[in-house]
């Protein structure tokens, strides 16, 4: 398990403990209660915005099928070992959520100027990129053997998120902060693995199969604000940073009249990071 992966747990888990031991101890409260910050029950929000993809590590894997004594320095079957970080791209978001917000506690007794409020939401969004870059295959064979790889990216996100809301003076404004973990559906479509060195015009080397998925674990880290503009409606920003676990991906091999069969296709998307603003509406039941 990844360092990333074991923190994000880690810390959410964290959240998650403090919530429902502090909703649990609500419970004993009688007269007290009436003090407390009271939460905005169940509610809904729409979101959507955008940001970019880091750089992550890429590598390509496949061999060559030529016969005995054929290929590159007639030593037959040619192992291809491409790697490469891609390029940072742009990314596009959109979805929604439900959560539930518990009554929350005072910073100051008998003061809800300065309190903090307890949520747990699920959600899930649309997260479209692009993962790019030059891979290369060193070997003694073929001299800059290289490739060009692109891979359009949609993704389903599916999270279960632990927040904490701050009560402020300013009656309309709530900062918060939050994480969550849950699950991320990767699919590529239309994958293209182009080789540039030696170059060969107008050969995919992904074309018997340019289109996969699979889950990856998935992780986010939010914080923002939002404003209230009625009493069960509010507009609210965040900035998303979003972590999807690597993920192995098996694309079809190279079948051209033209062109040396391959076998299939590896390709390893290593851990990708997305840095994403986000503005939505919520409303309250």
């Amino acid at each position: 398990m990844s360092l990333f992966k074991k923190s994000f747990i880690s810390i959410f888990l964290g959240i998650l403990s403090s919530i429902l031991v502090h909703t649990d101890a609500l419970g004993d409260e009688t007269a007290a209660r009436e003090a407390l910050p009271k939460g905005r029950s169940i509610y809904l929000g729409i979101f959507g915005g955008g940001g970019s993809s880091d750089n992550d590590f890429i590598t390509q894997s496949g061999t060559a099928l030529y016969s005995t004594n054929a290929g590159p320095g007639g030593l037959g079957a040619l192992p291809v070992n491409a790697s490469g970080n891609a390029a940072s791209n742009t990314a596009a978001l959109g979805g929604l959520h439900v959560g539930y917000e518990f009554s929350g506690w005072n910073f100051v007794d008998n003061s809800e100027s300065w309190g903090l409020i307890p949520a747990v939401e699920f959600e899930g969004y649309y997260l479209g990129t692009n993962q790019n870059g030059q891979l290369n295959s060193p070997n003694t064979r073929v001299t800059n053997h290289s490739f060009s790889d692109s891979f359009p990216i949609d993704s389903g996100v599916l999270l279960g998120n632990a927040l904490l809301n701050f009560n402020t003076p300013f009656k309309s404004i709530h900062p918060y902060i939050g994480g969550g973990i849950g699950a991320a559906i990767v699919s590529v479509s239309n994958a293209n693995s182009t080789q540039i060195n030696p170059f060969e015009a107008g050969i995919n080397h992904f074309n018997s199969n340019p289109n996969v998925s699979n889950w990856s674990f998935a992780a986010q880290a939010k914080a923002g604000f939002r404003v209230d503009i009625a009493e069960r409606l509010w507009l609210f920003t965040e900035y998303r940073f979003l972590f999807v676990d690597a993920n192995d991906y098996t694309f079809g091999s190279t079948r051209y009249s033209t062109h040396i069969p391959t076998t299939q296709w590896n390709v390893n998307f290593g851990d990708m990071f997305y840095h994403t603003a986000v503005a939505g509406l919520g409303y309250s039941f």
